[in-house]
């Protein structure tokens, strides 16, 4: 197990909140979920490229991955393709949902259609991020 992936195990609690993986390269917005985790009762592992993002689902299980469409190594569709490519993504069916600052009529639409479970715009809420949580964490247990 590599570094990266030992350190993830460590922040997962058993009944603790969902396990996010955060691929997000603003540093701005990494503060911003790190600062809101509790509120949205999330425990986030945030990566800055579609490279770490790889190595991170690849040795660790997430219940939720929100993935930047924008990144400076792999667009966030490419990223949810090489993404899914992983078994244990693959096979848990762990969702992945599209997040935008630059939301355009019909990039909704082509998130979903590209694979990605959901879609959410930026700037979003407190209570519109929680409810992704929870909408996606209650289907996962189901």
């Amino acid at each position: 197990m590599s570094d990266f992936n030992n350190k993830v195990a460590r922040r997962r609690l058993p009944g603790s909140y969902p396990l996010v993986l955060i691929v997000e390269d603003d540093r701005l917005q990494q503060k911003l979920y790190n600062l809101i985790a509790e509120q949205v009762q999330m425990t986030p592992v945030i990566v800055a490229s579609c490279r770490d993002a790889v190595e991170a689902a690849a040795g660790s299980r997430f219940d939720l991955i929100f993935l930047d469409l924008q990144m400076p190594d792999a667009n966030g569709i490419e990223c949810a393709d090489r993404l899914r490519l992983l078994p244990n993504i693959r096979d848990n069916r762990t969702p992945i949902i599209a997040v935008t600052a630059h939301a355009m009529p019909g990039d909704r639409e082509r998130c979903l259609n590209a694979g990605m479970d959901d879609y959410l715009s930026k700037p979003f809420t407190l209570l519109e991020l929680k409810n992704k949580i929870s909408q996606w964490s209650a289907r996962r247990s189901a």
